[in-house]
């Protein structure tokens, strides 16, 4: 009881007053601090699992999971925050998904329609009481504002046996440009929700604007395991193939890396190759990745030393094979994070900072 009172509480208004962004200078880098945990929000909980997009006309928009415990099984309500000036200043954060029901975590992954403009947001929730492993179900609501008004979250339209779009998702999708796919939308998904079904990675897809949904292949390491390939993301490599790279959930008794990646040809339905990325120094942790498709360049941030610090961004030039060139943007305590491009052509940042304590957002020059 003492629960649902307290997220009646939180749900009265659908907009949240907030204090204005700290802004943290370090040498030449700035940090402005758009989530602190343990504030008046969620006195027993804190903030995680970041996604970052912009927007057809650059609205920056930054998402964020309030979980009312310290842990992933929780509920949680997501909220957002917008800049209009590449970063610079940001807006209140607002409620955008919430339900006094949700009994445990949403994955939610925002995807912006480039052909459209319409920004969805793909997600599931458990519901308390409810025998059923409905955080694996799809559900879905959408903007045509650039994220100032949400429909109301309805289940998603799947396509296929029901497991084949079963999962969580986090970060963020993207739309093809180029290729015989183009104009697909696509979110990498990760099956570990106790559905019975072997941990994999795959990615969900749409070719009507998000009127309906198809799941492709799973990425599935070591079944003896239960799995391996998990918290994922994708980006699109200059000729349009997808890539999709993903956390190795049981490092080293898989015999595998503990990055992992795979490259689909034919928009995410099935993968040609996979290979773990030797060159990355990864501590096991979700990452963000994006790409140029313009100049094939693709760009991989994560916390690059084993103890989830050191946040860098990395890039590669050979579709994600190696990483040669690379720029650490926060030498401290690093977790989640996603990326986007801002219109000057920089790269903009949302990521889990100094032990979980801040989530904050900052600007660096590809590498």
């Amino acid at each position: 009881m003492l629960l649902l009172s307290l997220l009646s509480l939180l749900l009265v208004s659908s907009t949240v007053v907030d204090a204005a962004p700290q802004r943290n200078e370090t040498s030449s880098q700035y940090f402005i601090d758009l989530f602190h945990q343990l504030d008046p929000r969620l006195p027993r909980g804190y903030y995680r699992i970041p996604s970052l997009i912009s927007s057809t006309n650059g609205t920056l928009l930054a998402f964020i999971a309030g979980r009312m415990h310290r842990t992933d099984s929780t509920p949680n309500i997501i909220y957002l925050r917008r800049s209009f000036d590449d970063g610079n200043t940001w807006e209140p954060a607002q409620t955008v998904l919430s339900d006094p029901r949700n009994g445990t975590e949403y994955g939610g992954v925002p995807i912006v329609d480039t052909n459209t403009g319409v920004i969805h947001f793909l997600h599931n929730a458990a519901i308390f009481g409810d025998r059923q492993c409905t955080a694996c179900f799809q559900r879905t609501m959408s903007s045509s504002d650039h994220g100032a008004t949400w429909t109301p979250s309805v289940p998603a339209n799947t396509t296929g046996k029901a497991n084949t779009t079963y999962g969580g998702g986090l970060a963020s999708g993207i739309t093809l440009k180029k290729g015989p796919h183009a104009g697909r939308l696509v979110a990498a998904l990760r099956h570990d929700c106790g559905c019975g079904d072997l941990r994999s990675s795959f990615a969900i897809y749409s070719d009507d604007h998000g009127a309906t949904w198809t799941g492709g292949q799973q990425m599935i390491l070591l079944p003896q395991y239960g799995g391996g390939w998990t918290e994922d993301q994708v980006a699109e490599l200059s000729n349009g193939s997808v890539l999709m790279t993903s956390r190795n959930l049981f490092g080293l008794s898989s015999g595998q890396g503990p990055r992992l990646f795979a490259r689909s040809d034919d928009g995410g339905a099935t993968w040609a190759a996979n290979w773990s990325a030797y060159d990355l120094t990864d501590p096991y942790c979700e990452a963000s990745l994006l790409s140029n498709v313009s100049d094939g360049t693709v760009y991989f941030g994560n916390p690059s030393n084993h103890g989830r610090g050191n946040f860098s961004v990395h890039s590669s030039s050979d579709g994600g094979r190696t990483w040669p060139k690379s720029v650490i943007v926060y030498p401290g305590g690093s977790e989640y994070s996603d990326m986007t491009f801002l219109r000057n052509g920089s790269i903009g940042i949302f990521f889990e900072k100094d032990g979980y304590n801040t989530a904050s957002f900052t600007v660096v020059s590809p590498p």
